[in-house]
């Protein structure tokens, strides 16, 4: 056996590569690229989504409160005070926080809290009641007088779409 001795002659040296490094960072830079417009689309999607939770919620929770103002009101609502309201924005009515009013001014003044509250939370945002059926497309409400189902409906303008919540309780 012979040993083959390695001269700096046998040992072929390696070329220089140009341009190699700089299509590599040029790869590089277009797969970054790439993934921070996934990730700037994701964040756009997620705060369209969050709009959309905050107006739903807005919505549920002011038909909720209709739901409890008539409740502490049993003498307007026995008085057939929330019986047939509808889409249409209603006037100012009587501080009552400030005087004192009775059942049908307390009645009115819900109403336009409540109102207010739609118009100032959500886009467009309307509000109706119902003692009995409400149907939405056209509004129509189907008043049951003396009975304890009241129907809510709340609609609203998100994204160039007309949406709506209706809730029903027994009061």
């Amino acid at each position: 056996m012979t040993m083959q001795s390695l001269s700096p002659a046998s040992v072929t040296r390696p070329r220089r590569q140009r341009g190699f490094s700089l299509i590599e960072v040029m790869v590089a830079l277009f797969v970054l690229s790439i993934g921070l417009l996934g990730l700037a689309g994701l964040q756009t999607l997620g705060l369209k989504f969050n709009v959309q939770s905050y107006q739903r919620t807005q919505a549920t929770l002011n038909a909720y409160d209709i739901m409890d103002r008539i409740r502490a009101n049993p003498v307007g609502m026995t008085a057939s005070a929330y019986d047939n309201i509808d889409l249409s924005p209603n006037p100012s009515a009587v501080d009552c926080m400030a005087a004192g009013c009775d059942a049908a001014q307390m009645a009115d003044y819900d109403i336009g809290q409540w109102k207010a509250s739609l118009t100032s939370l959500l886009s467009q945002g309307q509000g109706g009641i119902c003692r009995g059926t409400l149907t939405l497309s056209p509004y129509a409400c189907a008043v049951n007088p003396g009975a304890t189902l009241f129907t809510v409906a709340v609609t609203w303008v998100e994204h160039d779409l007309n949406m709506n919540l209706t809730v029903e309780a027994q009061l």
